[in-house]
């Protein structure tokens, strides 16, 4: 079998760097005829008739427009040995070209794929735990003011005083005995965090011209109502060293009767309030909300003095 040469070049006319085209394969087929014998490239028409079909000359050029010259080194051998030669290179270019990944905008499942390849899922475990607390809450004061209080069965509170000591006793005052009865300064404080839902307003109980303020403590296993001496009103309350001054107003009406009147439930003990007994002269204290024997609704009317 004869051998061929085919050394493709750029002629020195051509500028710059410029690069062969390889056709593709249909316009090989197109182009060239068993009749004419004709080769085209696919960017410069040059005609290899007179070259290829002169069998004699062993170095034949062709040079096309674009600069790119065809030198074909040849010994005596059919045309149809070099023209299958042709299309054979020609084709194997294609199928480089075909498998080549075409060029495409960087996509969301691209960046997908690179994450998911970082990153690989575990399962974390972990433990459900039924768990209620509550936070701790501060309270500010920003208003006060004096009022006189009486319960259901018209009974006002009056002090008694020992040695050391003071308490404060229900009963029903007339005459001159009506100098007896106290006067609450009722300051209001605004809590964090605030709950907007709630009619439970915050409230400290000093007794109008004394430095005394109801307080109330557990002992025994039930809550007891004390008087305490204040040198100074209470302004902000940041902790539980004093959350026992505070007592949470709530205020409710009836159908039956247009007087509103008012609980004062004890913060630092839940589900304890300051009441009052059936009978007359005795000591406020306080009782659970369900107990019988207590009255827990006041009436307060406010002091314009």
């Amino acid at each position: 079998m004869e051998i061929i040469h085919m050394n493709i070049f750029l002629s020195s006319s051509v500028t710059g760097p410029a690069m062969a085209v390889v056709p593709e394969m249909n316009e090989i087929l197109d182009s060239y005829s068993d009749i004419d014998e004709f080769l085209y490239e696919a960017d410069c028409s040059c005609h290899l008739t007179s070259s290829l079909h002169n069998l004699d000359c062993s170095m034949n050029y062709c040079v096309c427009d674009s600069g790119i010259q065809l030198k074909i080194t040849t010994q005596k051998t059919p045309s149809m040995t070099f023209k299958k030669a042709v299309v054979i290179v020609v084709a194997v270019e294609k199928m480089k070209n075909t498998i080549r990944p075409s060029a495409r905008l960087f996509m969301d499942e691209d960046l997908q794929d690179i994450l998911n390849s970082i990153f690989v899922e575990e399962v974390i475990p972990f433990e459900n735990f039924d768990i209620t607390y509550v936070a701790d809450s501060a309270y500010q004061y920003f208003s006060s003011s004096s009022h006189k209080i009486y319960d259901t069965k018209n009974k006002c509170f009056a002090l008694q005083e020992f040695p050391g000591s003071a308490k404060l006793i229900a009963l029903q005052l007339q005459g001159l005995n009506s100098r007896r009865e106290v006067k609450l300064n009722m300051a209001l404080y605004s809590s964090q965090p605030s709950n907007a839902s709630s009619r439970k307003i915050p409230v400290t109980l000093g007794i109008t011209g004394r430095n005394l303020y109801l307080s109330c403590v557990m002992a025994g296993g039930r809550a007891e109502l004390q008087l305490e001496e204040v040198n100074d009103i209470i302004r902000d309350i940041r902790d539980d060293s004093l959350l026992r001054f505070i007592f949470f107003k709530f205020d409710r009406s009836s159908s039956t009767s247009p007087v509103k009147t008012s609980t004062f439930e004890s913060a630092a003990c839940p589900n304890w309030y300051i009441c009052t007994s059936q009978r007359e002269n005795e000591p406020v204290r306080m009782a659970q909300y369900n107990e019988q024997s207590a009255i827990i609704n006041f009436k307060l009317i406010k002091d314009e003095q």
